[in-house]
């Protein structure tokens, strides 16, 4: 008869953990779609073929108010900022596999000018450099020059 009490016993302890499963999957699922754990149900307007031209006006007003402050961090930040939105658009026009040298190697069809699109590449080696030297140093001639080479390729590719 102890058979029968224990079997009881597993069936209940059995539900009880199908339940709580149950529920922690619906409290993770909920967890990803509102972004909080693994990146998901990010909405940033990036998907291909969609551009909000409205934010890239709004984040290139915040680059040039950086360069305005004349302060080598402000400067950094300009930059880093420029190149992440140069890829915010790449990602709207030739889609978000890889990373932003693979989209940059896509997006070469899309400058009329291939001068463009080599400074597009300046602009974003000294992103590179900004982030990876820590003791790279910037200065406002050189920070102006790629904050242009960005500002042209937002032209080139419709978004500003």
């Amino acid at each position: 008869m102890t058979g029968g009490v224990e079997g009881e016993i597993m069936d209940m302890t059995f539900i009880y953990l199908v339940l709580w499963a149950g529920i922690f999957a619906v409290i993770f699922a909920f967890m990803i779609k509102k972004g909080w754990i693994l990146g998901g149900g990010k909405t940033r307007p990036s998907a291909r073929g969609s551009l909000d031209r409205n934010f890239v006006q709004g984040k290139w007003q915040e680059i040039e108010v950086l360069i305005s402050q004349q302060k080598s961090s402000a400067y950094k930040v300009a930059v880093m900022d420029a190149d992440k939105l140069v890829d915010y658009v790449l990602k709207a026009k030739v889609g978000s596999d890889g990373n932003m040298s693979d989209r940059m190697k896509k997006s070469q069809k899309l400058f009329s000018n291939y001068a463009d699109y080599q400074n597009l590449w300046e602009a974003h080696k000294m992103r590179n450099s900004i982030a990876h030297d820590a003791e790279h140093e910037v200065y406002l001639v050189e920070v102006k020059k790629v904050i242009s080479y960005f500002e042209k390729a937002l032209r080139e590719l419709g978004a500003l």
